[in-house]
């Protein structure tokens, strides 16, 4: 007979751990400056956004650039072959200008980069990149911890708000609620905030 192993708990990146690996990564000396840029960046646009990976992958610096300036840009979602309109709130604004250098850097241009030259500044493969994420990520959180514990963590936090679960589904990009309710995690403290007895 055999034996059932262990359904392991999926864990939420919640603001806590978004600092706790913001701060890890700005402070080691030991990433390439391009590998960190890529971190902060994609970090941030996965805590704000919760858009997957290989959707990041897919952003060029224009949609920055309008979602900067219009509050919000429309992001193809090649999973879905959909697009997802991303919105910018004022201390997602206040990141992304400081991880983001407009001035220099080409519409066109992807946001997640590779190598030095500026001319030559393409995007790394999908495996190469999405390995590199969750490494990173697991080193720093531990083993629990995924690049897709952001997208369960917006969407568990949006629920525990009480946020109608058709506004979340759209937000996150899924077209039907039954998937959105799949994700929907609640975090320790909010059972415990809820307990009646």
């Amino acid at each position: 007979m055999k034996t059932k192993s262990i359904s392991r708990i999926k864990e939420n990146i919640t603001a806590v751990e978004y600092k706790k690996l913001m701060n890890a990564v700005r402070g080691n000396e030991n990433i390439r400056a391009n590998t960190k840029s890529n971190m902060l960046r994609t970090f941030c646009i996965l805590f704000r956004t919760g858009l997957r990976l290989n959707e990041i992958q897919d952003l060029r610096i224009s949609n920055i650039r309008q979602l900067l300036e219009d509050g919000t840009t429309k992001a193809v979602l090649s999973k879905t072959k959909s697009e997802r309109r991303l919105f910018i709130t004022d201390d997602f604004k206040k990141e992304l200008t400081k991880l983001f250098d407009l001035e220099s850097e080409d519409d066109l241009n992807r946001v997640i980069t590779k190598g030095s030259n500026k001319n030559k500044r393409t995007g790394i493969t999908d495996i190469v990149f999405i390995g590199m994420v969750n490494r990173m990520i697991q080193e720093i959180l531990g083993a629990s911890f995924s690049s897709h514990c952001f997208r369960r963590g917006i969407i568990s936090e949006m629920g525990a708000k009480s946020i109608n679960t058709k506004i979340i589904s759209k937000f996150i990009g899924h077209s039907s609620v039954k998937t959105t309710m799949g994700y929907i995690n609640p975090t320790d403290t909010d059972i415990v905030n809820c307990l009646v007895k």
